[in-house]
C-alpha cells in the first residue's frame, strides 16, 4: 500500500554519528558529574610579597609573691624535741628547745628557749636567753636579759635586768637596772642602778660605785691611747 501524499519520509541516522553523540554526552553514573576546574588569577606583587615580621612581645616579668606567713596556732606543746621558730597563742615548753618563740603565754619547764616574747613568761629549772614580757619569772633557773614590767628572780639567776620592778629572792643578778628593786634575804647582785632598793643586802657596786669605775676605766683608756700615739 502506498503512503498518503502529506506525510514525510522518516529519515534513519546514520550510525556512525549516532554513536559519536551518544559517548560524547552519555557517562557512567557511577563518575558523577564532570569536575570543572577554575583557572586562578595571578597573584599580585603586593599580596605575594612578605608581611614583615613583627618583634615578639616581651614577656611581662614573673610576680614574686611573697610567702604567706602560717595561721597562729592557738596552743602549742613541745616535750623532748626541738624546733627553730613558734608563733602561737600558748606555748609550753617540757624538756625541749625552741630557737625563738612568740605567744601571749610562755612556760618552760626543764628546756630553753633562745629568744621569747610575750605577754607572761615563767621558767622554772630552764633557761631562756632574750626574754621580753610584761611580767618575767625564773624560778629555779636562769635568763641572759629580762627586759619587762616586772621581773622576779627565785632562787636562779640573771644576767641582766632592765624593768620596772624587780624582786630577787634567793637569787643573784649581775646587772639591774629598774625604777624600783627589792632585795630578799640570801640575794645579791654586782651592779644595781635603780631608784629605790628596799632589803638588806648591798650590792657590790651601787650607782655611785658604778660611776666610779666607769670614770676609772675610761682615764686608764685615755692614758693607754697617749702612750700608744708617743
Amino acid at each position: 500500500m502506498s503512503e498518503e501524499s502529506g506525510s514525510s519520509p522518516i529519515e534513519k541516522p546514520d550510525s556512525g554519528s549516532q554513536s559519536r553523540s551518544v559517548r560524547k554526552t552519555v557517562r557512567p553514573a557511577s563518575e558523577g558529574p564532570a569536575p570543572r576546574t577554575r583557572r586562578r588569577a595571578p597573584a599580585s606583587p603586593e599580596t605575594t610579597a612578605a608581611a614583615p615580621s613583627k618583634p615578639a612581645a616581651a614577656a611581662p616579668p614573673a610576680r614574686t609573691e611573697s610567702p604567706q606567713r602560717p595561721p597562729v596556732a592557738p596552743d602549742f606543746n613541745l616535750t623532748q624535741g626541738g624546733i627553730g621558730e613558734v608563733e602561737a597563742v600558748t606555748v609550753r615548753v617540757t624538756q625541749g628547745g625552741i630557737g625563738a618563740a612568740s605567744a601571749e603565754d610562755i612556760t618552760v619547764s626543764v628546756g630553753g628557749i633562745g629568744r621569747a616574747q610575750a605577754d607572761d613568761i615563767a621558767v622554772r629549772m630552764g633557761a631562756i636567753g632574750v626574754a621580753r614580757a610584761e611580767r618575767v619569772s625564773v624560778e629555779l633557773g636562769s635568763v641572759g636579759l629580762a627586759i619587762g614590767g616586772d621581773v622576779s628572780v627565785t632562787q636562779g639567776f640573771a644576767r641582766a635586768v632592765l624593768a620596772r620592778d624587780v624582786r630577787i629572792s634567793k637569787g643573784g643578778a649581775q646587772t639591774v637596772l629598774a625604777g624600783h628593786v627589792t632585795m630578799e634575804p640570801q640575794s645579791g647582785a654586782l651592779l644595781i642602778l635603780a631608784r629605790k632598793v628596799e632589803g638588806n643586802v648591798r650590792p657590790v657596786l651601787d650607782w655611785r660605785g658604778a660611776l666610779a669605775l666607769g670614770a676609772a676605766l675610761a682615764v686608764g683608756i685615755g692614758l693607754l691611747a697617749r702612750r700608744k700615739h708617743g
